[in-house]
């Protein structure tokens, strides 16, 4: 039994349904996905089942979205479970829907188990995330985040078929923040992801950055802009303060939706004829498709849907494009939106390769290479030295807990040590993960506002990643390197201990991209039938 005494669908084969998304993008047509209604966990189960069944039934009749997407946890911490909601909706259309998967508070064995589900119900799409912050405090250890790309490289392996997409948010307009987004756009695809679905944002220059950027670097993995219906309603809460985490909503632009609430629809048609250009300019930048949210019900879709094809239609290039997007983003009194902070960072732009670590983050990375170098490497006369001692040590018995105090009053105040037992340092230009309060050791998630975490209490540990990978010439580097999560049986232990008796951390170079474009669609027509 399922939420609420929910019936489990019926288990069927994979190969019985039809996935019209792996079908649309192995054709290199442009996709369109439409995200569900949020599954609040608030309301009984059979009420969010019969809206987002009701939706997906239209779509499927109407024939102009390739996917409904199943949204995961959006509302609150306990939303309805999208996987079982999504084998409701695959059973009712006979297409396969993409099925969200945040990995907030939740682990591998979770992430396995539901993959397990999902297959079994003929599931074989997936956007797997790392998930914003958890709303509700939670026990030590359940507060845990898997990392999508840790996330990827598991639901490749273990479901090799499926179609497997990834998010990018190529709106942040810091330097460091905005290369970790791509450096860790490029992880995902290596560690296995079909596609990338950006962020909510209004910015084209950076929807044609991020294609550029792929191109530049070998990846032709097709991109799908993500498109926010943004009405004065919506607009109204975030000026009272409400946020979206990662998501930088340009405060010209609410001052906008304000004004245009005064006309005789309270803003709706434009808001939707806004929305509407979004996707028509993912068209002319070159994306592969669009993924709107925010747009639940059947009637203000067909509305939408119609002024694309319109829109489509009387847009037929560029140039065309943006003389009606310059036009939707001006004020009632002709003033043009500001869509971008002061001083925004394009790759492009004048201050590209700007950031440098502080003399105390060089001073730091060199005191500790050093040390490691020393002490820790294999081949060190040290190393050998201490190994042939240490590996001797019970981590249980007296002395092995002394060392793991040691550990801990040396590391704790100076690098922030949790005593996760298995310790990455190294691999992450010595700055801990364990610092990050996702845990996050591969790149950052698309929370941050401007350098500043999601929680924010701290500049991101992966800014400094980025400005040390950068100024020691280990960028690339840095793109194809996987560092693999802590063992949960390692953590309370001394690392230097499990280092020397083998157990230390574990790093993998990622494959490179796929550069044929043969063999790309080979993989998707692959997961489409």
């Amino acid at each position: 039994m399922g939420p609420s005494g929910s019936s489990s669908p019926r288990r069927q084969p994979q190969t019985g349904y039809r996935n019209r998304l792996a079908e649309r993008l192995q054709r290199g047509a442009f996709a369109l996905t439409v995200e569900s209604p949020p599954l609040v966990g608030s309301k009984p189960f059979e009420h969010v089942l019969a809206e987002v069944l009701g939706l997906a039934r239209w779509l499927e009749q109407d024939g102009r979205v390739d996917a409904l997407t199943v949204s995961d946890r959006v509302r609150t911490d306990r939303d309805h479970d999208p996987v079982l909601v999504a084998a409701q909706v695959v059973e009712a259309t006979g297409s396969v829907p993409l099925v969200h998967w945040a990995g907030k508070g939740r682990t591998v064995r979770d992430l396995e188990a539901d993959l397990d589900r999902a297959r079994s119900w003929g599931l074989s799409s997936f956007l797997l995330l790392t998930g914003d912050a958890l709303r509700e405090a939670a026990p030590a250890g359940a507060d845990r985040y898997l990392d999508s790309v840790d996330a990827l490289r598991i639901a490749r392996q273990r479901l090799p078929n499926s179609l497997l997409a990834a998010a990018v948010n190529p709106f942040k307009y810091r330097e460091e923040a905005l290369w970790g987004q791509y450096v860790k756009a490029a992880k995902k695809l290596r560690a296995g992801a079909d596609f990338l679905m950006t962020q909510i944002g209004w910015d084209p220059r950076k929807l044609a950055e991020v294609v550029r950027w792929l191109g530049a670097r070998g990846f032709r993995a097709p991109v799908l802009a993500t498109v926010w219906l943004l009405t004065p309603r919506v607009a109204a809460r975030l000026l009272q303060g409400s946020s979206l985490p990662g998501v930088y909503v340009p405060p010209d632009l609410l001052r906008c939706l304000e004004s245009e609430a005064q006309s005789a629809d309270h803003g709706r048609r434009q808001a939707i004829r806004r929305a509407a250009l979004q996707v028509v300019g993912a068209m002319r930048l070159g994306l592969s498709g669009a993924h709107l949210c925010g747009v639940h019900t059947p009637r203000t879709l067909e509305e939408l849907l119609q002024t694309v094809e319109d829109l489509a239609e009387t847009c037929p290039d560029l140039a065309t494009w943006q003389a009606a997007w310059e036009a939707a983003m001006q004020h009632p009194d002709g003033r043009p939106v500001q869509l971008t902070p002061e001083g925004a960072y394009y790759l492009d732009g004048p201050a590209e390769g700007g950031a440098l670590p502080s003399a105390s983050e060089l001073r730091g990375f060199r005191i500790l290479g050093a040390v490691d170098r020393w002490v820790f490497d294999p081949a060190s006369p040290a190393s050998q030295a201490l190994g042939g001692v240490l590996r001797r040590v019970d981590p249980a018995g007296p002395v092995g807990r002394f060392l793991t105090r040691a550990e801990g009053a040396i590391k704790g105040p100076w690098l922030g040590c949790q005593l996760c037992g298995t310790c990455r340092l190294p691999h992450t230009f010595f700055v801990c993960p364990e610092t990050c309060p996702k845990g996050l050791a591969n790149g950052p998630c698309g929370g941050t506002d401007g350098n500043t975490c999601e929680f924010g209490d701290r500049e991101c540990i992966h800014a400094r990643i980025y400005r040390l990978a950068r100024y020691t010439g280990e960028l690339e580097t840095w793109e194809s390197t996987w560092v693999a999560p802590v063992p949960d049986a390692a953590r309370g232990q001394c690392s230097w201990l499990l280092h020397y008796r083998g157990h230390g951390a574990r790093t993998e170079v990622l494959p490179a991209p796929t550069s044929s474009p043969s063999a790309r669609e080979a993989e998707l027509s692959e997961v489409a039938t």
